[in-house]
């Protein structure tokens, strides 16, 4: 397969193969379907169409905890790219200024002062993103946690992060993408790919239950499927890296068995159908338009 390293054509065309250093943007911008397009078409076609298709669609909002894991996954994976992505407010930094403070006719010297600093700040930091001392505090104690997992600190010595790949499904002919969070070369024609996941509990037996709510299953045959084609690579193994959120940081590796595996690749097959069903038809269709019934759950009824 080619490898495409031309990031301008690599949003605006459909490549086919391996895409290096492709902006993050780019890539959620760019074409072919996603674990997170399957996502939405598992839950209707209609809600796939309205988040990614439908021109009138509002822009994409900031999830709770989206930097927080945003920075887990820099500081563990590019952590000589930390420093110049974020940045911490020093301790001693003036009280950021009121927006009556900035907008005011006669600020007072004091103001002043605070508003020079928080200028010169904004300067010095160069588009970099601004975060508190407990988020960084966090991150490097998850990266800590993590780098104590030899297996993990062996696969993270070597390899890449962030590398995009893309494409032609074999059986509905549709362009896919993913982009594992780090490539680890293993042997002459093999990769091991790994996928850093922040949780609130990291235990085999919760995070097992977490994979089936987030559709985790899916995204390992996903990725390893699709990754193969794109690379002409073997993937030997998908591991998640699940760190927690909260003080200790406690982080565990972990692997799905050959079941889970079958499953999230019988689910990701019905998903890429559907949409190429849609895509064939024009029609995405919803929830029923007729009045349904349903029934409590057994937990809810009482004898």
């Amino acid at each position: 397969m080619n490898a495409v390293t031309n990031t301008e054509s690599a949003a605006l065309a459909a490549p086919i193969g391996i895409v290096q250093d492709l902006d993050i943007d780019a890539y959620h911008s760019g074409p072919g379907i996603s674990k997170t397009g399957l996502d939405s078409i598992d839950a209707n076609p209609a809600i796939y169409y309205a988040r990614h298709l439908d021109p009138q669609r509002p822009p994409a909002g900031t999830r709770a905890g989206q930097l927080e894991g945003t920075l887990a996954h820099c500081a563990i994976l590019e952590p000589d790219e930390f420093k110049a992505r974020y940045r911490m407010v020093p301790a001693d930094a003036p009280r950021r200024p009121t927006e009556a403070q900035w907008n005011a006719k006669s600020p007072s010297p004091e103001s002043v002062k605070a508003m020079d600093w928080w200028r010169q700040w904004n300067a010095d930091t160069n588009g970099a993103t601004v975060i508190t001392a407990d988020q960084y505090e966090t991150a490097m104690r998850q990266a800590d946690s993590v780098r104590k997992l030899p297996e993990v600190a062996e696969a993270l010595a070597r390899g890449r992060a962030e590398v995009s790949a893309y494409w032609l499904d074999p059986v509905t002919g549709e362009l896919c993408r993913c982009r594992p969070d780090w490539e680890h070369p293993c042997g002459d024609n093999g990769v091991i790919l790994l996928d850093v996941k922040t949780c609130g509990d990291a235990s085999p037996a919760e995070f097992a239950r977490q994979i089936a709510r987030k559709r985790y299953h899916v995204q390992d045959s996903f990725y390893s499927d699709g990754y193969s084609i794109a690379s002409g690579k073997d993937v030997m193994a998908f591991v998640f890296v699940a760190v927690e959120s909260e003080w200790p940081y406690a982080a565990c590796a972990l692997m799905l068995d050959d079941q889970g595996k079958a499953q999230g690749r019988a689910e990701y097959r019905r998903n890429l159908n559907t949409y190429a069903q849609c895509r064939a038809s024009g029609i995405w269709p919803g929830y029923s338009e007729s009045i349904q019934i349903v029934n409590l759950p057994k937990w809810a009824i009482t004898e």
